[in-house]
């Protein structure tokens, strides 16, 4: 499994061509806590159905542009609320 770290941005793609990139907020042994451009929080975990390399196994490390492109992005709630 690929170690991501806090502040890092990450990315994966969609079988219909579009990619999702978001920030790690936390890492653990069991939890990587993420949010999106629009502030929301998200958590990939390791369940007693799969392992955290699983959960993690289509990310990959966010290219310079799709990093520019989320921090372009990005409004913090309550900003994003209207």
């Amino acid at each position: 499994m690929p170690e991501y770290a806090e502040g890092q941005y990450v990315s994966w793609d969609h079988n219909h061509g579009s990619v999702t990139t978001v920030e790690v907020m936390v890492v653990d042994r069991f939890h990587i806590t993420y949010r999106t451009a629009d502030d929301h929080r998200d958590a990939a975990e390791a369940t007693v159905f799969h392992t955290l390399a699983q959960a993690t196994a289509h990310w990959r490390p966010a290219t310079e542009q799709e990093t520019t492109a989320f921090k372009a992005r990005f409004r913090p709630a309550p900003q994003n609320w209207n």
